[in-house]
């Protein structure tokens, strides 16, 4: 089925801030700060930091959602439909996955460089291929195992550049190779998420924004 321009652009508009993301996220792991009373410099390293950061843009979706809703409610004729009751820990087990992957990448973006933080990302394509496999019954088409060949090519030609290349002087390459590891188990995390959220929450008749905005209170909440 070919996509519509509405899928197109927001195809690329997460392309895009994906990337920026990343970048900024690389550009405060690089900053550092003399210490006090002429103590030695101190990097920024809090992982953990920008994963909250990250829930609390999440959580602020609600906030979104429901000036959405109260400004269609003050139309003649709304068009969004009244949100439905459901229970809020429906999202706590997809956001404690949520939460695992992120603090991980963000681990593992101190350890390597972020185009291959970035590339190595897409071992997500694979692993939730697989598991909709197993655990919900999906079928595959010839296509979408091609891509996910593909894909594996992709991740060995990233990791042998990691392992070969000398360039990178900023990180040994112990700290690049646990690295590179990090990012493909949260990848495997991020899979469990998404093969819960689509048995468990999509079910339900959820605005999107609301389940972004309840899975981030649920994450910055536990961390």
């Amino acid at each position: 089925m070919a996509w519509t321009r509405r899928q197109l652009l927001l195809a690329a508009l997460m392309l895009v801030t994906g990337s920026i993301n990343t970048l900024s996220a690389k550009w405060a792991d690089k900053l550092s700060a003399p210490g006090c009373n002429g103590t030695a410099t101190h990097s920024f390293q809090h992982p953990f930091l920008q994963a909250v950061g990250m829930f609390l843009g999440e959580f602020s979706c609600l906030a979104v959602f429901y000036l959405l809703l109260c400004s269609d409610r003050r139309r003649p004729e709304p068009t969004m439909a009244p949100p439905q009751p459901f229970n809020p820990f429906l999202f706590l087990p997809p956001a404690l996955c949520d939460m695992t992957g992120t603090s991980l990448m963000y681990v593992a973006l101190n350890m390597t460089s972020a185009s291959s933080f970035q590339m190595l990302r897409g071992a997500v394509v694979i692993f939730t291929g697989l598991l909709s496999v197993a655990f919900l019954g999906r079928k595959l088409v010839l296509s979408q195992w091609l891509g996910i060949l593909i894909t594996i090519l992709g991740l060995v030609v990233v990791g042998l550049a990691d392992l070969l290349s000398s360039s990178d002087k900023s990180h040994k390459l112990s700290e690049v190779i646990t690295g590179d590891l990090l990012i493909i188990m949260a990848q495997v995390i991020v899979a469990i998420q998404m093969v819960l959220e689509e048995k468990f929450v999509y079910k339900h008749d959820v605005h999107p924004l609301q389940a972004v905005g309840t899975e981030g209170m649920q994450g910055s909440s536990k961390i």
